[in-house]
């Protein structure tokens, strides 16, 4: 089961409106992304992240040619970790690019699959149950504060205040 983050266009004010403005919600899985894995810079161009690949290319460039001192298995070793932890957070770093062009996010959707969490989505848009749940108050502070105490007292070998001398 995958969580999907449920991105609305800036002009979307209600997605059930209608099937056009329904259509062009984004759903973004909050999981790795073997695509993104594979091939790092088609996945940016093809989302049109362009900020990240900028990013991306300047740290790529720069471990690359590091590792290239280094010699050996270095540069292999630099572009595995590179394309793991770019796969690892792409997908956030796709719904951090959408947040900057005025998307926002509207709910959270879980299924198997993307058509599954859309079903679960659309649905709850009918109960109306996609509102976010409303926090409970915090509990009121005590009347009276908890104040540390201050002394001679060892606290596992720290002392508190002065010491004592024996």
């Amino acid at each position: 089961m995958s969580t999907y983050m449920v991105m609305a266009p800036p002009d979307v004010k209600d997605p059930a409106a209608s099937p056009e403005a329904a259509d062009r919600l984004v759903f973004i899985a909050d999981r790795f992304s073997w695509f993104a894995f594979g091939f790092s810079v088609i996945y940016l161009l093809w989302h049109r992240m362009w900020l990240v690949l900028l990013g991306y290319l300047v740290v790529a460039t720069a471990l690359e040619l590091s590792a290239s001192m280094i010699g050996d298995a270095a540069p292999a070793v630099a572009t595995i970790a590179i394309s793991l932890l770019f796969a690892f957070e792409a997908n956030g770093l796709r719904r951090w690019t959408l947040e900057r062009k005025g998307w926002r996010m509207i709910a959270v959707a879980c299924g198997s699959d993307v058509e599954e969490a859309e079903l679960r989505f659309f649905r709850g848009l009918d109960h109306g149950t996609t509102e976010p749940p409303k926090m409970p108050a915090p509990p009121h502070p005590t009347a009276t504060p908890i104040i540390p105490r201050i002394g001679t007292e060892h606290v596992v070998g720290l002392t508190l205040g002065q010491e004592t001398r024996r």
